[in-house]
């Protein structure tokens, strides 16, 4: 029988071998590695040439521009206006003032304005068409590039409201029976569908076809808020998807490739068609700012003291965020397929979805909103509104 001693030589005598076998393999890699190397530094003169200035053609960087201002029609006079908001619509863009919605075009000409005498407007626009409703009011109107589609008054108080692109509206009112009650107008403004499951509708998104909806409710449980988002189909009495409960208080709900985006006073969603949750973002700043899109969502948050923040890309292709830090106050945000646009104090930015800097442009006088129409942006200021070029 083998002794104990024994059984410890032949150990090390087979430690020794495979060490031996290993060193053997390592300077056999090395020796080619070398040879490889020698070949290609000996004939470098007829490849070297490949790659002179493949660096910079790939390198990016962003465009500048020098922040000038168009002429024309331009600046438009807003001086003597109190309540300003500016947006766009098909190939416009719109300023609410007061208690008038105006569409200019590229021009800066009016091409159409309509009376909204509102204690509380809110409007919201899509495609061609705009939607502008007396927030804890009865009116709403409809309104196209060029004319008034139809005015309503409602004997009960208006919540909140949507509007899609093919021209449906979505009303949601407070009622006696439900705490809210969702009534879908189509683009004539005859009413097609009704809703409520008694809680309170706190965000709603039309289709694009038309056909549907998304509704956002939430509710209070156990000291935290928990909100469920309903897929509606305007056809039919059944509810075809509906979320699990989810653990914020949502307040905007919208469409995106694949799925919807439900964004909570903490907490960021992306769902797929079915209601699955595909990832979720919580954050322990106070959002200041956000947009979505159908492939990007950007969220702005603001140091404490506002002198500046953070902006969150978030993308619905994968889990992968994308930051970047802003110096100071940010004023609007906009976001588009490939890019996040971003207003702060003294200048206008564009990101895409890692936080890479696509162009920038400095702003002389400070601006509080704008608007994005190909490669022209309009800036709402305090006194007048001004386009400038800024194409990434």
């Amino acid at each position: 029988m083998p002794s104990v001693k024994s059984f410890e030589t032949d150990m090390k005598r087979a430690r020794r071998k495979k060490r031996a076998k290993r060193n053997i393999k390592n300077l056999t890699f090395v020796l080619a590695v070398v040879m490889v190397l020698g070949l290609v530094y000996l004939s470098r003169d007829a490849w070297l040439e490949f790659f002179d200035g493949i660096l910079d053609k790939h390198q990016h960087t962003a465009v500048q521009y020098d922040g000038t201002l168009e002429g024309g029609n331009y600046p438009i006079d807003i001086s003597k206006k109190t309540n300003t908001r500016i947006g766009k619509m098909s190939k416009n863009w719109t300023l609410f003032a007061d208690t008038t919605f105006y569409v200019y075009d590229s021009s800066g000409d009016i091409v159409y304005s309509a009376q909204a005498p509102y204690s509380n407007p809110i409007v919201e626009e899509s495609g061609k068409r705009a939607l502008v409703y007396d927030q804890g009011g009865y009116n709403f109107t409809v309104a196209g590039p060029r004319d008034t589609i139809y005015s309503k008054r409602l004997t009960n108080q208006i919540l909140l409201g949507a509007i899609g692109p093919d021209g449906s509206a979505a009303i949601v009112t407070a009622d006696e029976k439900y705490i809210s009650y969702l009534t879908i107008y189509d683009k004539s403004g005859s009413e097609i569908y009704h809703w409520a499951d008694g809680t309170m509708i706190t965000a709603v998104d039309i289709a694009e076809n038309g056909k549907g909806c998304l509704v956002s409710c939430s509710y209070a449980r156990g000291g935290t808020f928990r909100s469920v988002v309903s897929r509606l189909d305007f056809s039919s009495t059944e509810v075809p998807m509906q979320t699990v409960p989810l653990e914020t208080l949502g307040f905007e709900v919208r469409y995106c490739d694949g799925g919807f985006w439900l964004l909570g006073r903490d907490r960021l969603y992306r769902l797929n068609s079915d209601g699955g949750v595909e990832f979720n973002l919580e954050y322990d700043y106070e959002l200041s700012g956000f947009d979505l899109g159908d492939k990007l969502a950007v969220m702005i948050f603001e140091t404490a003291d506002g002198s500046g923040g953070t902006v969150t890309v978030a993308s619905v292709d994968d889990s992968d965020l994308g930051t970047a830090a802003i110096t100071s106050r940010v004023d609007g945000c906009y976001v588009t397929d490939k890019a996040v646009y971003i207003l702060s104090d003294g200048e206008l930015d564009a990101f895409d979805r890692t936080g890479n800097l696509l162009a920038t442009a400095p702003l002389s006088t400070p601006y509080r909103a704008f608007s994005v129409l190909g490669d022209d942006v309009y800036l709402l200021g305090y006194r007048s509104v001004e386009k400038i070029e800024f194409s990434i």
